[in-house]
């Protein structure tokens, strides 16, 4: 089975499944604190998710981590949201989540029904899915594709007057064998990797044409020069290592 982007959207279908990450939930309050008033993006998230379910077809969702966007504990804001967001979808489509760097905790405040993956991932069809930020499991050596977040990637563009704006991009490349037979050595064929952009655009990311250092022990495996960028409309800006 091959991946299926949704057009226009930080969304990958894998049949009937929508896989999305990066939502940082109770990211508003970061900026709060920095001086910025941003209202409540729930129902923002909800309504774009709901969207693309409808538009689509899906009847599961996975997340792929920072469901939450506080590190250390749960927030006020995020035992509000995080029940309010899970509970629009609950009984309509499934929901599963893969735990991310900043979900520590985040079972307190899942309401039932919500199935929780450890971080290490899982191997759902000819995918595995994962947030990136720690190593896969050995599912990995069946997998075609390698489908993480983490590093919600972004691409910086100029135009002849040098004004300057980023846009989301997804990332596509190849693992390398030799980066991680050590660690699988029963791998046959390095699977492709696909770098999601985040949910949320509020929570920022790489700017891989800038900065080209990507978080994770995964993207590390990978061949980035030779990464192929998109933008989320499916237009191709080339090779990493060109941009």
């Amino acid at each position: 089975m091959h991946p299926k982007f949704a057009a226009g959207e930080p969304a990958l279908l894998i049949g009937k499944t929508l896989v999305i990450a990066d939502l940082h939930i109770g990211i508003e309050h970061e900026y709060f604190r920095a001086g910025i008033r941003i209202p409540s993006q729930l129902e923002r998230l909800t309504k774009r998710l709901d969207a693309i379910l409808k538009s689509t077809g899906a009847k599961k969702v996975i997340i792929l981590g920072d469901v939450k966007h506080k590190i250390t504990g749960v927030s006020r804001d995020e035992e509000r949201d995080i029940p309010a967001f899970f509970s629009r979808f609950l009984g309509k489509v499934g929901m599963e989540i893969v735990l991310g760097n900043h979900d520590p905790l985040i079972e307190r405040v899942l309401p039932k029904g919500v199935i929780v993956h450890p971080a290490s991932g899982l191997l759902y069809r000819d995918f595995y899915l994962c947030h990136g930020h720690a190593w896969p499991g050995s599912g990995l050596e069946k997998a075609r594709y390698v489908v993480i977040g983490h590093n919600q990637p972004l691409i910086e563009l100029r135009d002849r007057l040098g004004y300057r704006w980023v846009e989301q991009v997804w990332i596509r490349t190849r693992l390398e064998s030799g980066k991680l037979e050590v660690r699988f050595p029963k791998m046959k064929k390095p699977p492709q990797l696909i770098v999601m952009p985040a949910f949320n655009e509020l929570s920022g990311g790489v700017c891989v044409n800038r900065e080209k250092e990507l978080m994770g022990p995964v993207v590390k495996a990978a061949n980035m020069p030779k990464a192929k960028i998109y933008l989320l409309d499916g237009t191709y800006l080339g090779m990493l290592g060109d941009l």
